[in-house]
């Protein structure tokens, strides 16, 4: 699939990001997240755990339903999981590394409805618990570079996407939260998933013919990691000349894709981007691209 980068709408798509005002979140809603106050390595283990396994819930069906009386969603309804096993010590190395399929089930299932590839997320964090054990505890495995978190966690099999995605969705999430501070900002980058991806094609700054994406013609891993790459180059440039930082853009960029820029039936008139957006300008509003499935992203 061929894809470019247009200068000049990213130009516009930064100009409309700056007037958005936009606010870094804290990640402090206790719904999902653990107390600040916790011990640092409890906090890094609980990031870095959910993050290996927060990848697409809801391929095969929607992965939702009640949770303590509350509904929850997809990516919400996992971490909503995963924040109340943290309250039973789930997030330790050593109970990661040898994770039963019973306590996997209490991060992956809402009563009958279990997410997707439940097997390969408990696989995934017991190769994390064991290689945060080999290196001496998540403490010492993060370090406080983010070329060197993304280089690091590359051996440990949830983190080895060659675009980088969960390592700079745990980046970002770990200087939000002020756990780590990271010394190169000049590093920081939107963590590409289907969203971000999509939000590129529809307003024009990754630009494809939007006939290969209404196709559906799944990319191999090596085409999806170029594709990706270059959604990432655009999003960078959008972040540079907005003066909005990558991880800040990312926290709006989220929210923005599942709420307003739907993959179905997006809400147009609730866009700030409307009157600079290439597929509300043709009427057509193209999926993301498709791709071998992956626990990447």
């Amino acid at each position: 699939m061929d894809v470019s980068i247009d200068v000049d709408k990213i130009r516009e798509v930064a100009e409309a990001v700056r007037g958005l005002g936009l606010k870094r979140d804290r990640y402090l809603d206790d719904r999902f997240y653990p107390p600040p106050s916790d011990p640092r390595e409890d906090q890094l283990a609980y990031f870095t755990a959910m993050v290996a396994v927060d990848h697409r819930t809801s391929t095969f069906g929607p992965f939702e339903g009640y949770i303590n009386g509350e509904f929850f969603h997809g990516a919400d309804a996992l971490w909503r999981l995963g924040r109340l096993a943290y309250d039973d010590g789930l997030f330790k190395a050593e109970r990661l590394a040898e994770l039963s399929p019973e306590d996997a089930k209490r991060l992956f299932a809402i009563g009958n409805v279990s997410v997707w590839d439940a097997n390969i997320r408990l696989l995934l964090l017991r190769d994390l618990g064991r290689k945060a054990l080999k290196a001496g505890g998540f403490e010492a495995l993060i370090p406080n570079r983010v070329s060197k978190l993304v280089e690091r966690l590359r051996s440990i099999r949830a983190y080895e996407d060659p675009v980088a995605k969960k390592a700079l969705l745990l980046a970002k999430f770990l200087d939000g939260r002020g756990l780590v501070k990271f010394e190169d900002h000049e590093n920081f980058d939107v963590p590409v998933d289907n969203h971000l991806s999509r939000i590129a094609y529809r307003l024009g700054i990754a630009d494809v013919d939007y006939r290969q994406l209404f196709e559906g013609v799944e990319l191999s891993r090596e085409e999806d990691v170029d594709v990706r790459n270059k959604v990432k180059l655009a999003w960078r440039l959008v972040s540079k000349f907005s003066g909005v930082d990558p991880f800040t853009l990312d926290d709006f960029l989220w929210s923005f894709g599942r709420r307003i820029c739907t993959r179905d039936k997006p809400r147009c008139e609730e866009c700030p981007f409307k009157a600079i957006c290439k597929a509300r300008s043709l009427g057509q509003y193209p999926p993301e691209h498709a791709h071998v499935l992956t626990w990447y992203y």
